[in-house]
């Protein structure tokens, strides 16, 4: 009750006219309802910010525990991470939408967040059941290395849990021309993701071209995680190789 008094106290003592508060300041700017500056108190040379109310949500579109009467622009800070696919959460600023019925997180998504690998190694069968896709060999354009870390050929780092587009376009080969039917699989932490595979069908001609684009959308929910590419077998015996040096790509964007 003291607290509760003391911040009331405050606002009231606050410089305003018509409805205007200023905090940390004397000086309101007129277009402003509220305006907070952040200045020293006396004696101390720290410079301070303003804290929104900390909650763990468990998805996008669950209000809880936030309780109330949802409004659109209430925003909180998410403390957990939660939900898949749509839904996915990771700790972050977010705001209620009234209208889509879910929080959205406040992050700007652009070129910062995204990178661009491409392959090197057009000799190694990529449906054996051991090799993985050389994708990440070479690096076409990394905007943020400390996001995403190269450990090898094959394996990229994650370093930030959050919800990620992945876009691959494949150039490749079969050496079979009867059973050459064959399918693509992601990995992340050396687990098949089950939604993110598809299947390429046969050419039934022996080193035929096989041409492949496809979007994936992938939750990393533990930071540091490791994404490789598989090829895996439908047809058995079928092998798959890159048809040409530096033309399969995967690129990756970061979205929240």
């Amino acid at each position: 009750m003291m607290k509760k008094n003391l911040i009331i106290a405050a606002l009231a003592m606050s410089p305003f006219s018509l409805g205007q508060i200023g905090i940390g300041t004397s000086t309101v700017n007129s277009n402003i309802i509220l305006q907070v500056e952040s200045n020293p108190h006396t004696g101390s040379t720290s410079y301070g910010g303003i804290l929104f109310p900390r909650v763990a949500l468990t998805a996008a579109n669950v209000f809880a525990p936030v309780t109330g009467t949802p409004t659109t622009g209430l925003m909180v800070y998410n403390t957990a991470v939660g939900g898949t696919g749509s839904t996915f959460v990771s700790p972050g600023v977010y705001f209620w939408d009234n209208v889509r019925l879910l929080w959205k997180r406040m992050s700007q998504t652009d070129a910062d967040d995204t990178a661009l690998f491409s392959n090197q190694d057009t000799s190694t069968d990529l449906n054996d059941g051991v090799n993985f896709a050389d994708l990440f060999a070479n690096v076409r354009f990394n905007n943020d290395s400390v996001l995403y870390q190269k450990l090898d050929n094959t394996t990229l780092k994650i370093n930030e849990v959050g919800y990620y587009k992945v876009i691959l376009n494949l150039d490749l080969t079969n050496r079979d021309g009867v059973n050459d039917n064959f399918g693509i699989r992601l990995f992340i932490n050396g687990v098949s993701i089950p939604a993110d595979r598809f299947y390429i069908p046969g050419r039934a001609t022996e080193n035929a071209s096989v041409g492949k684009s496809v979007v994936f959308y992938i939750p990393v929910n533990i930071a540091g995680s490791t994404l490789r590419i598989q090829a895996y077998e439908i047809d058995s015996g079928t092998e798959v190789y890159f048809k040409n040096t530096n033309t399969s790509t995967i690129s990756i964007q970061r979205l929240r």
